[in-house]
């Protein structure tokens, strides 16, 4: 698939020419699959902004603040799990959020330690994500092993599409926006 005709996905990601020798260079920076990979994080990103978004809404939840989850993470009271709108239902669990959809069974699994991150990348649930998610089958037609799935993500680790913005021990992983704009 040539660059010219990449996803509305990746356009806010994207940042295009028309010399069509950078283009021609470009394709060859990144293979097929890593292109939709990269599809599904930024679907996964979209989705789990919406998310955070929603239970901000009805909590009345600042995003700002330092720890803008406290009163819903606690177990003192039953903020901690119930639903938000469109079927979604979320439950707190160390520092994420698992989402469930109760009528298609979309599932995320949000961290929720990283102010303005909350589309950070898990091999594991992010394969759930679009295992789960009927407008990414394309991707599980493409990519059709787990192995080959993590084997993708390593390799855009490797070109440093996706990176750790944390401090060892912990990991929090995310698509690497400014390389994305000079790769796609």
């Amino acid at each position: 698939m040539p660059i010219r005709n990449i996803s509305a996905n990746l356009l806010p990601y994207v940042s295009y020419t028309k010399r069509y020798g950078a283009l021609q260079a470009t394709e060859n920076l990144i293979s097929k699959k890593e292109k939709i990979l990269i599809e599904a994080i930024i679907a996964f990103e979209q989705k789990a902004n919406q998310l955070i978004g929603y239970l901000a809404y009805k909590y009345d939840l600042n995003l700002e603040e330092e720890h803008p989850f406290g009163k819903l993470i606690t177990r003192k009271n039953d903020l901690w799990k119930g639903s938000i709108k469109e079927n979604w239902n979320y439950q707190f669990h160390g520092d994420a959020c698992k989402f469930e959809n109760s009528k298609s069974g979309q599932l995320l699994d949000v961290k929720i330690n990283r102010k303005e991150n909350y589309g950070t990348i898990s091999d594991f649930y992010l394969l759930k994500f679009v295992e789960t998610t009927d407008t990414l089958s394309y991707v599980l037609d493409e990519i059709n092993t787990s192995e080959s799935f993590y084997k993708i993500i390593a390799e855009l680790e490797n070109k440093e599409l996706i990176i750790d913005i944390d401090k060892s021990p912990f990991t929090t992983r995310i698509l690497n926006k400014e390389k994305l704009k000079n790769v796609l």
